[in-house]
């Protein structure tokens, strides 16, 4: 996507993301992030608007920043909300995010405020439906009625999770024991990535598939399989080996 689509969508997301949490109200459990509450997604999103203010405002080759954790307290939380998301958007304002140079946490990414705006984006999206299964109280169905992202934000969140997120994440895990090959297929765009995964290794988008004894695929509209990744209620169709897509969960 390009930035200002991405701008676009963190305005439209978060809108209504605040609308919905809003409309929820406080202490209410979001089955889909299992453990946490609404005050607890309003928290995290005050935190990464603020993250992404401070990433771009980093120097480049400083050690990581020190994010402020906003307060949980619900009157306290939107507060900080409203702040953050507001001192964001004004900071992109009247900048170029493709030449503005900034601190990133994914060593596949390259340094500029792209990057934030694309994490930013796709958080606030997800949260968005967590919200929304949330005030439904569905931790299990689609949520295609009222939910339904456009194919290039959904296309643009798959891209950025298996080529950014994946080499951010997951080498803070154990190391990777199996080895094999995952597709993922957007059925509406006919998009394939293909992602190698091999024991001690970082996994990594491929440009065709490789001969593997275990495999797996996640298939369906870009809409369906970006929820899937996420680890959210999809209707994607998934196959092939558990295990072996466990290597690739969400954080």
């Amino acid at each position: 996507m390009q930035p200002l689509a991405l701008i676009d969508a963190i305005k439209q997301q978060s809108e209504t993301l605040r609308d919905v949490l809003l409309d929820v109200g406080p202490g209410v459990p979001v089955a889909t992030c299992p453990g946490w509450t609404s005050n607890d997604i309003l928290s995290h999103m005050a935190w990464a608007y603020g993250a992404a203010t401070t990433g771009m405002d980093t120097p480049l080759d400083g050690p990581m920043p020190d994010f402020e954790q906003p307060p949980k307290a619900w009157d306290q939380a939107l507060e900080a909300w409203d702040v953050a998301r507001d001192k964001l958007l004004g900071r992109l304002n009247g900048i170029d995010p493709a030449a503005t140079r900034a601190w990133v946490f994914s060593p596949a990414a390259e340094r500029t405020a792209v990057f934030w705006l694309r994490v930013v984006a796709h958080e606030t999206a997800i949260h968005r439906l967590d919200t929304e299964h949330a005030r439904a109280g569905d931790d299990t169905g689609e949520m295609l009625g009222s939910v339904s992202f456009d194919t290039e934000l959904a296309v643009d969140g798959i891209e950025e999770y298996l080529t950014l997120l994946v080499p951010a994440f997951v080498p803070r895990r154990d190391p990777i024991a199996i080895g094999g090959s995952v597709t993922y297929h957007a059925t509406d765009i006919d998009r394939i990535w293909h992602v190698r995964v091999r024991p001690g290794d970082v996994p990594q988008v491929v440009d065709a598939a490789e001969p593997d004894d275990r495999s797996a695929s996640v298939t369906g509209a870009a809409d369906a399989v970006y929820r899937a990744l996420w680890g959210r209620p999809s209707n994607a169709v998934v196959t092939g080996d558990n295990e072996l897509l466990d290597t690739l969960r969400s954080p």
